[in-house]
């Protein structure tokens, strides 16, 4: 891959999808865009890059971008962030919110779903502080294949 290819891939990923990549990953595009260039009958990933910077290709574009995500997704995958949720995040929101017993939670990069489900476990503990509460989580991710 040419520097300018790996220039422009850096900047095309993090408009597309807000994924940075350092100066010392382009390992990671080769080894998982170079399977792409195959599906797509390329005959390597330099021909692959060159076709995504010509332009007009949504579908590839997209391929390209889903490819570069990482799909990684566990229950309580970093407690300390739910444990904030729970202890700090929570006792505030509801003690703002009691007139209107209402919130939403936006798990974005959401995966295939297990940090929105650890939130639900979270709030499931919390049921007797809730009664009466409507709230919902919306979960969402840039990969429409993880979301299916």
């Amino acid at each position: 891959m040419r520097p300018d290819q790996f220039q422009f891939m850096r900047g095309f990923l993090k408009e597309r999808s807000g994924l940075v990549l350092g100066e010392d990953k382009a390992y990671l595009l080769e080894s998982r865009l170079t399977p792409v260039a195959r599906k797509q009958g390329l005959k390597d990933l330099e021909e692959l890059i060159d076709k995504v910077m010509k332009g007009g290709d949504a579908a590839l574009h997209t391929v390209v971008t889903e490819a570069m995500t990482t799909n990684e997704s566990f229950f309580f995958r970093d407690q300390k962030p739910f444990d904030l949720f729970r202890d700090t995040v929570m006792p505030h929101l509801l003690e703002k919110r009691a007139a209107t017993k209402r919130f939403r939670i936006w798990s974005a990069a959401a995966s295939s779903g297990q940090e929105p489900y650890s939130l639900v476990m979270i709030l499931d503990e919390m049921k007797a502080a809730l009664t009466g509460w409507n709230y919902e989580i919306i979960g969402t991710d840039i990969s429409m294949r993880i979301l299916e």
